[in-house]
């Protein structure tokens, strides 16, 4: 679901809630290759090509799910305003966590591939949400997504999800003012699309396969399957 990259300042209740985002110049990775020439120290260990993606900049509040010591990890970059993120989270996802994440047989990590200034708003958010609401709030906005990224004013009803989520205005305020969390996203993001070629959303790593697309549960579990049976070689 590309986009062309969105500069907005728009205030809601007299707050400018896209300030932070504007004076950040946040835009869309897959429009504009504005990525560092290099990456964060701690993910030039391993390319693509060789390994999954290494473990996000220190300062990135990863959302893993899952037995931390599972043999077999999982990466998604996703958007989320992406609309084959919402159906992969709303069909394959569920599938994905009662048989191989709830089980313990796989860790799933989410990382922010934001298309658009909506969706780096959405991973603020979820970024800033308390405790373990961070994933919940992802799903929220998924699910939601067909209404609210058609809402005159999208930045309301996130504001609502965030609310729902355990955050008040001034949390949401402070969050979209965050400029430290906003770079970490970008940093990621930018990470992804120059090491890992990363270029669309969804875009998955099974341990050193990269899958590209919503491909559906049963593709997945294949790989997964594999990837389990040789690891239990090992």
């Amino acid at each position: 679901m590309g986009r062309t990259a969105l500069s907005i300042v728009r205030f809601v209740g007299g707050i400018a809630v896209g300030m932070a985002l504007t004076l950040a110049g946040v835009s869309s990775a897959a429009a504009q290759n504005t990525a560092p020439k290099t990456a964060p120290a701690a993910q030039t260990a391993a390319p693509a090509a060789k390994a999954a993606p290494a473990a996000a900049t220190p300062q990135y509040r990863e959302f893993v799910m899952g037995d931390p010591k599972a043999t077999v990890t999982v990466i998604e970059y996703a958007s989320l305003t992406c609309s084959h993120c919402a159906h992969f989270h709303q069909t394959a996802y569920p599938e994905l966590k009662k048989n191989y994440i709830d089980t313990g047989k796989i860790r799933f990590v989410f990382r922010d591939f934001p298309l658009d200034t909506w969706a780096t708003a959405g991973a603020l958010l979820a970024r800033c949400a308390p405790g373990d609401r961070g994933t919940k709030l992802i799903d929220l906005i998924f699910k939601n997504q067909d209404t609210w990224i058609r809402s005159e004013k999208p930045m309301e009803p996130l504001r609502g999800y965030a609310q729902l989520a355990g955050m008040s205005t001034a949390d949401v305020d402070a969050c979209f003012n965050n400029n430290d969390i906003l770079k970490n996203i970008r940093d990621v993001q930018n990470t992804a699309q120059n090491l890992y070629k990363v270029q669309s959303t969804p875009t998955f790593f099974i341990e050193d396969e990269k899958v590209e697309g919503d491909r559906g549960y049963e593709y997945m579990a294949k790989i997964i399957d594999q990837k389990l049976k040789d690891k239990a070689k090992k």
